[in-house]
């Protein structure tokens, strides 16, 4: 049985689909016509309009022949929007292939729906949602916190501690000699900040997540806590470790980069390693980690495997990357950025998505591509992240 293949094979999605509203234009029947005698297995679409989306993704999914990274740019196209950067590791901007003819195809199925789900959106109270911003909040010795937002330029006194707060980043070298105060900087949903520890260490903090910290590194050892996920870009310094604590999990480095990301698995740990070599402990066992490694720790003990570096790098560059996720991890990630819960009211396809794109687009044009790669239909109402 012939098959159609890349360009085709969207194209006669397209076609089957304004075939099946009644919207098709003469030539564009002939072409159907000429394609039904080229692919014989179209002719199911035609004679039984009435299946199921279940049974139309299945169909659709056994086809397998899409050009995966060609059908994510061509979305990015079509909705204005731009994927192109010079990383330090290439990314391939792709998308789990057939996904998108599953959307035009069974598209067709869900137009009634569409304006029914439109009016009674237009009904709603209309709430901007807008991208994430440089936003944090610092918490001092003595309990008393503080807002830290962009492009501000003022000091922060913490006993014989004065900090300068430039631009979009904390910097507490000149606090190194000072006696040591314990603080807490928690980045909330919706932001990212920047941080420059005493010894230079530079880290990176997503939404929501928070970094416990000394003003200052005194003793044999430099020790932090964190929460959710942080990039590091460790100072060297060999007389004294730099050590990571998350939950039960230590992340021990000389002089390295790293990212640990407590998001994606429930009670578990991903450190990815980017440059340099981390030990990764727990109460049970520990691992020695090379760059271009990840390790999965937990209750179930430590996993190493080959990562892709560009999952650590991505998101602090001001990228989503979607490196094999499910899509239920995908939009928890598009949720955290853009301050939204997170409300499914259907089963979710266990299929993984390999893509990205800028953090700096309307929470809008990300709906409309993930509404493209998908079958499903994705909308803000409210607060609310809404997939039907």
């Amino acid at each position: 049985m012939k098959e159609p293949i890349d360009e085709e094979y969207v194209k006669a999605a397209e076609l089957v689909s304004k075939y099946i509203r009644g919207d098709i234009s003469a030539a564009e029947y002939n072409e159907l016509m000429d394609m039904l005698k080229k692919y014989p297995t179209l002719h199911s679409w035609i004679d039984n309009q009435n299946l199921p989306l279940k049974d139309i993704s299945k169909r659709l999914t056994d086809y397998q022949t899409i050009d995966i990274e060609k059908d994510w740019q061509s979305v990015l196209k079509k909705h204005h929007l731009d994927s192109e950067r010079k990383p330090k590791y290439r990314i391939w901007w792709a998308v789990a292939a057939s996904v998108i003819a599953v959307c035009v195809v069974g598209g067709s199925f869900l137009l009634k729906n569409k304006e029914e789900d439109s009016l009674a959106e237009k009904k709603q109270e209309i709430t901007e949602i807008v991208p994430g911003r440089t936003v944090a909040t610092l918490t001092l010795s003595d309990g008393t916190t503080t807002l830290l937002e962009e492009q501000e330029h003022r000091t922060l006194v913490d006993g014989d501690i004065t900090l300068a707060l430039s631009g979009s980043t904390l910097d507490y070298q000149i606090a190194k000699d000072a006696t040591p105060q314990q603080h807490k900087l928690q980045v909330p949903l919706g932001g990212t900040y920047h941080i420059r520890l005493a010894d230079g260490t530079n880290v990176w903090l997503n939404a929501d997540s928070e970094l416990e910290f000394p003003s200052s590194f005194i003793g044999d050892e430099r020790k932090v806590k964190v929460r959710g996920e942080a990039y590091f870009e460790v100072a060297r310094d060999a007389t004294k470790p730099f050590k990571v604590l998350v939950g039960k999990t230590e992340v021990e480095a000389l002089g390295t980069a790293f990212n640990i990301n407590t998001h994606l698995y429930k009670e578990e740990i991903k450190t990815i390693l980017t440059e340099g070599k981390i030990k990764v402990s727990t109460p049970a066992d520990y691992k020695i980690i090379e760059p271009g490694y990840a390790a999965i720790s937990g209750k179930e003990g430590i996993k190493v495997g080959k990562a892709d570096v560009e999952e650590a790098l991505a998101w602090k560059e001001g990228y989503f990357y979607f490196d094999s996720k499910r899509l239920k991890e995908v939009l928890s990630d598009v949720a955290r950025w853009y301050n939204l819960e997170l409300d499914v009211t259907v089963p979710l396809a266990d299929k993984r998505y390999i893509g990205g794109m800028k953090k700096s687009e309307s929470i809008e044009a990300v709906c409309a591509v993930l509404s493209d790669l998908t079958s499903y239909r994705i909308t803000v109402q409210g607060k609310k992240l809404v997939v039907k």
